[in-house]
């Protein structure tokens, strides 16, 4: 009977350290803001002189995604590489000298909304038309249409991934009709790094 009792009290001691050393290697996720961009993608702006259209530019676009909103809209920052053709045909049209026109614009306070049935693999989102100051020049962008990557499944935390992967789940309950508050909320405690 003795043998028994510590038998049994020694498979219990090995599990539950077990346990412990199974716990102990679990690492806590530390909250770290995420600043989420879309890939770069070539987009055509044109560069206006009153209501004509002067010349097109071809440069690349992206989108930094600073908070999700309950509206189902994102709020970023729009961010324009010019190519060095069209910096100079803004200069020749300003009357500036070329080092003065920007070779990047970046603009703050922009809203994307979901592409209308909108679902994986590609997850689109639209920027309404705009007009944007380069150095005294207008330059217009039409319909702007964005990229995010679907994601499924289980992902790190505080990750482009897990930035990606509540887009998708998002995009999916606007789609269905379902509620999005608590996607809503995770994403911007993701954008901003705060803790659960």
């Amino acid at each position: 009977m003795n043998t028994k009792f510590s038998r049994a009290i020694l498979t219990m001691a090995f599990l539950l350290g077990t346990a412990l050393v199974a716990n102990a290697q679990v690492k806590e996720v530390t909250p770290k803001a995420v600043a989420y961009t879309t890939a770069p993608k070539t987009f055509v702006s044109k560069l206006k002189n009153g209501d004509q259209d002067v010349y097109d530019i071809k440069g690349k676009l992206t989108f930094t995604v600073t908070a999700a909103n309950s509206d189902d809209t994102i709020a970023g920052t729009v961010n324009y590489t010019i190519p060095d053709d069209a910096r100079q045909k803004i200069a020749a049209q300003t009357g500036k000298p070329l080092n003065s026109i920007p070779s990047t614009i970046k603009r703050t306070d922009v809203l994307a909304t979901f592409e209308k049935a909108t679902a994986p693999p590609i997850i689109h989102l639209l920027l309404s038309p705009m007009d944007v100051d380069v150095a005294g020049a207008k330059v217009a962008f039409n319909r702007v249409t964005l990229d995010i990557n679907a994601r499924e499944g289980n992902v790190a935390q505080y990750t482009n991934e897990e930035v990606e992967a509540l887009f998708t789940v998002w995009a999916r309950q606007i789609l269905n009709g379902r509620a999005r508050r608590g996607i809503i909320a995770r994403l911007n405690k993701v954008i901003n790094g705060e803790p659960e």
